[in-house]
């Protein structure tokens, strides 16, 4: 029985080195460029067919867009503690450039533990979250929340002194 067992393993291993030479020949064959390789682009030869104003058009929409998110994010980061830098999503556009289409900046939501200075970061928080002129639902949600967590913390303070 044991000799079977590493006759079997022995059979084994010389499969498996002569799977090892083949994809060594392959990785020669692909280096040297003497490999045929399967994948190929054709390219029409026809004229593109597309509309200038179109073009434009497009071009100009993403354009926009990037300034706009470009904007947005930034006014979310100008005004409030940051724990990260605006990290963009972006678009190849018809001219074959990235545009931002989409972003976040990571807000610092630590909370000291001094109430005055708590109080003061909630509103920085809030103002950050709504200083654009168009709010996403994340933003509002932020300036909701940062307001409401102010006022708790206000109420607080007053029963506290009380």
């Amino acid at each position: 029985m044991w000799v079977n067992r590493y006759a079997s393993s022995s059979v084994i291993y010389a499969k498996l080195a002569e799977k090892y030479a083949q994809l060594d020949k392959i990785d020669n064959q692909e280096r040297t460029g003497n490999f045929n390789k399967v994948d190929r682009v054709e390219l029409s030869t026809a004229p593109a067919q597309y509309d200038e104003q179109d073009y434009h058009r497009v071009l100009n929409k993403f354009q926009q867009k990037d300034n706009e998110t470009r904007a947005h994010e930034q006014a979310h980061a100008a005004n409030g503690p940051t724990a990260s830098g605006i990290v963009y999503n972006y678009q190849m556009g018809p001219d074959g450039k990235l545009y931002a289409v989409g972003g976040h900046v990571r807000m610092d939501t630590s909370m000291p533990k001094d109430p005055q200075a708590a109080s003061y970061k909630l509103g920085q928080l809030q103002r950050a979250a709504s200083s654009p002129n168009e709010l996403s639902g994340a933003d509002a949600q932020i300036a909701r929340t940062a307001n409401l967590n102010k006022m708790l913390l206000h109420s607080l303070g007053e029963s506290n002194a009380s």
